[in-house]
């Protein structure tokens, strides 16, 4: 091992132990600081398998938007638990920002985004570009006629690439990181699946329930509806699209997740929650696993609705609760058992909160494309500020 200037307890542990078993399951934050010690740990660090393998083994965080008083900017903020070491339950990873839309996290990146204008960035690195779009004409009323669908990492070639789907039509585009030019992909009509007023950007990532699951995307549309819906699945290796069947069952709000490495459906009525997991992906058999009785927990202050969940730690839910007019809204934290684990109340005349689509996990990984870098991109002042 490489001489330094002060001994450590890894001073005597062979160096794949300490890079492969210790250093490869720390947060970006604290890896930084390992790699100014040691020129080798930088060098193992920095390789493109140890920096992804780190990324997979950070916590899977929800992001929160919260509206800032009296400013036009939002900010979005990952809840964590002690379980992190955290010292506060909500931290800011984008904070002030003018872009009130997040519409994609992957691997570390987030794409946000305010009408046209859209921006990448990776919060641990504190690096962000402008993230190009395809070149379509915007409609008459200069409404932009695209929108994006997913984000996600091809295999095998390892490239991002961002899913943009068309409004009135069943056309989308595969663009990757670095590139304006997108190949043109065909998507399924779901004429005959949703009603007429769900047609326009029912697919879009800002207000779709949708997860990565098996190396595909799906998404859950009619989040509201009165009738079942099936899941539309994207094989992000070759491409192309499907149509899953959904549980069946119905709720105020029903949405996907990944609960223990499977597909799970979170649906609510008011006052219950019943999470159901996909037992047979290929045959496509549901089961209900678990069902939680919000009114027999024993929580303060009580609750007259919630309206979004979040999954943390596989086994726990974050759930948004609304009080009476009288009280602020909460965070309710609990477990799939029912087993009551705490609250975070947010506080009256402070942020307003929404429950984003998408989930963050911290990373080392520069922004993949060099191109952009080289014209200068990477430079341009963002209109947010990273806040990690």
């Amino acid at each position: 091992m490489m001489k330094r200037s002060h001994t450590t307890v890894l001073d005597d542990l062979p160096e794949w132990i300490v890079i492969e078993e210790i250093l490869v399951w720390l947060p970006p934050k604290d890896l930084f600081r390992c790699r100014a010690v040691c020129k080798l740990w930088r060098s193992a660090t920095s390789t493109d398998k140890f920096m992804l393998d780190n990324c997979r083994r950070q916590p899977l965080l929800p992001v929160i938007r919260q509206d800032i008083p009296g400013q036009e900017g939002v900010r979005f903020v990952v809840f964590r638990d002690k379980s992190v070491g955290a010292d506060q339950k909500l931290c800011p990873i984008i904070q002030h920002s003018k872009f009130h839309n997040l519409l994609g996290a992957c691997d570390g990146f987030l794409i946000l985004s305010s009408e046209s204008d859209f921006w990448i960035c990776n919060p641990a690195t504190r690096k962000c570009a402008i993230l190009p779009q395809p070149r379509v004409p915007s409609s008459s009323a200069g409404v932009p006629r695209i929108y994006i669908a997913g984000f996600y990492q091809h295999q095998p070639s390892g490239e991002y690439r961002v899913l943009w789907f068309s409004r009135g039509c069943l056309r989308g585009y595969v663009l990757r990181f670095g590139s304006d030019k997108p190949r043109i992909i065909s998507r399924p009509s779901v004429s005959s699946r949703l009603p007429e007023f769900w047609h326009q950007g029912e697919f879009d990532s800002c207000y779709s329930s949708q997860v990565n699951h098996r190396g595909s995307l799906h998404w859950l549309t009619g989040i509201y509806m009165e009738t079942a819906v099936d899941i539309m699945v994207f094989d992000t290796v070759t491409e192309t699209f499907r149509w899953m069947r959904s549980p069946g069952r119905l709720g105020r709000r029903v949405s996907l997740l990944e609960m223990d490495n499977k597909l799970a459906s979170c649906i609510d009525n008011d006052a219950s929650i019943e999470i159901w997991v996909m037992q047979d992906y290929e045959a496509e058999v549901w089961a209900l696993k678990y069902r939680i009785n919000l009114l027999a927990m024993n929580t303060s202050p009580q609750f007259k609705y919630i309206s979004k969940m979040a999954l943390l730690n596989q086994r726990e839910l974050l759930i948004c609760c609304h009080t009476p007019s009288v009280g602020p809204d909460y965070l309710l934290h609990c477990d799939t058992d029912g087993k009551f684990l705490g609250y975070y109340e947010m506080k009256e005349g402070t942020y307003s909160t929404y429950f984003t689509n998408q989930y963050f996990q911290e990373s080392m990984i520069p922004l993949p494309f060099c191109e952009m870098q080289e014209e200068g991109g990477v430079d341009k002042e963002p209109p947010f500020f990273i806040g990690l």
